[in-house]
């Protein structure tokens, strides 16, 4: 019966993850060459980071095996070293969770690569978890299949780390500058902004508890209990088809008008506080006997639950304004294709392009269940 609604805050940060990352249009590709870079050095520095782990390697029969350090000394003072599977002492949680030719994967392992990946961070562990993993199983495969060619010796290799240097030592750079500035502070008063604008948008939302009957007749009789004294929660818990609101008494939390069906919301928001319906509400699902609990404004979100958005765009603000600032102090000088000296421009717009005409603010409404 309840239209089904979905929490919004968690979609249109995402959204705007991807607005900061894409760059849009032509004049903001600096924009999104940096965001790309974060991505890049994130996945960059994981796999650096288990290269210079891999480092304590010895090779038996042609086969990598992983020792940790403690093994490694023994290996230096024993010229009979096993060379059988030991592996490598993690420290996140030890839990394995994959296994390739002999080398272990643990949930630390997974943990961590998901740390360095802002979109993953941005989703349940439960949801990434088996993305990450294949992953790192994929990424063990190349790394084996690459050391018995002795790929890390070609001087490509040299060469594109170089330019993956750069590009890490640049995002760490921008991190930097833009975590100075984005301060608890300026997070606040872009709180009390958002709070500003939503204020005008609030709707009414009632809280309501109601019975579903399949008759008019029935409906009639359970008014006339409650008429008598009978408990609603009780008898919805009782007599409603609706389940899922049934084994809770019938409660269906608060909702606005736009999220019922229009017989019960113009049923619904009729009601006073603690009033119930003297006569059945029909709609397509069949016969409802409601109850007004509560009436409100919809609250506004909690600075908690914005806060992601917030810092999302604060550091979309920061960012642009440090790259004109940049630019503009900067003694640049352009050139056409041909060499020749190009004619004095004003700078190119480093602004992304305008959002969508979807809405990418968090919603403000609590999230309610559908029937």
């Amino acid at each position: 019966m309840k239209k089904e609604t979905k929490e919004k805050i968690e979609k249109e940060n995402k959204e705007e993850v991807r607005d900061v990352k894409a760059g849009a249009d032509s004049s903001s590709r600096l924009w999104g060459l940096v965001v790309v870079l974060l991505v890049v050095a994130a996945i960059a520095a994981y796999f650096m980071t288990n290269q210079d782990k891999a480092s304590d390697m010895t090779v038996a029969s042609g086969e990598p095996e992983i020792v940790n350090e403690a093994d490694t000394e023994t290996a230096t003072n024993d010229d009979t070293t096993s060379t059988e599977e030991v592996e490598t002492a993690s420290e996140g949680d030890p839990t394995v969770v994959a296994k390739v030719e002999g080398r272990t994967i643990t949930r630390g392992d997974v943990e961590e690569f998901v740390s360095n990946i802002p979109q993953l961070q941005q989703q349940p562990m439960e949801q990434v978890f088996p993305l990450a993993r294949e992953e790192l199983v994929t990424g063990e495969i190349i790394d084996m299949r690459a050391d018995k060619e002795g790929t890390a010796n070609d001087p490509e290799v040299a060469e594109r780390l170089e330019l993956a240097r750069e590009g890490i030592v640049r995002t760490v750079y921008l991190e930097k500058k833009v975590n100075e500035k984005l301060t608890d502070a300026e997070l606040r008063k872009a709180y009390e902004d958002f709070k500003t604008q939503q204020e005008g948008a609030r709707q009414e939302e009632v809280k309501a508890r109601h019975i579903l009957v399949d008759s008019e007749d029935k409906a009639k009789e359970l008014i006339a209990k409650l008429q008598d004294g009978a408990d609603f929660a009780k008898l919805a818990e009782e007599t409603s088809s609706d389940s899922a609101s049934g084994a809770k008494g019938g409660d269906l939390g608060y909702f606005t008008k736009a999220q019922m069906v229009p017989a019960f919301s113009q049923a619904a928001f009729a009601l006073e506080k603690g009033e119930v319906t003297d006569e059945p509400v029909k709609s397509q699902f069949g016969y409802h006997v409601i109850k007004v609990e509560d009436k409100r404004m919809q609250p506004l979100p909690s600075f908690e639950e914005v806060k992601t958005f917030l810092e999302v765009q604060k550091r979309r603000e920061i960012l642009e304004s440090m790259l004109k600032e940049w630019r503009q102090d900067a003694d640049v000088t352009l050139y056409n294709l041909d060499g020749s000296p190009q004619e004095s421009m004003a700078p190119a717009n480093t602004e992304p392009a305008a959002a969508s005409d979807e809405t990418t603010e968090p919603a403000s409404s609590e999230e309610t269940e559908s029937e």
